[in-house]
């Protein structure tokens, strides 16, 4: 049997890929950016609930300190962290509607 070309396997990757979307779409299973970005969502309105900007400070410090670990830029990591929490603030439902997983 001949060996498949890298664009051979691409293909069967992309094919196997949407049918595992396709699935997860179907069973309405959140995927790791949705749990990661209910928890940010849930964490933050917590602490601005609690009036703990302290607490804020210390998880966007960590969460910079990760993404700049990754290799992105500090000072643009941190102002998207900053853009988070004041959508957060302002807004009690800052994500994007989901159509599909209304049924």
């Amino acid at each position: 049997m001949a060996r498949q070309t890298l664009e051979e396997r691409n293909a069967k990757q992309r094919e196997r890929q949407q049918r595992l979307r396709d699935r997860h779409r179907a069973e309405r299973r959140p995927d790791r950016d949705d749990v990661a970005r209910a928890m940010l969502f849930w964490t933050i309105t917590s602490y601005l609930d609690q009036g703990r900007q302290d607490w804020i400070e210390e998880l966007g410090d960590a969460v910079v300190g990760v993404l700049v670990d990754q290799g992105f830029d500090e000072r643009a990591a941190d102002e998207v962290f900053d853009d988070l929490v004041d959508r957060y603030a302002r807004d009690d439902q800052p994500f994007r509607s989901k159509p599909h997983l209304r049924g």
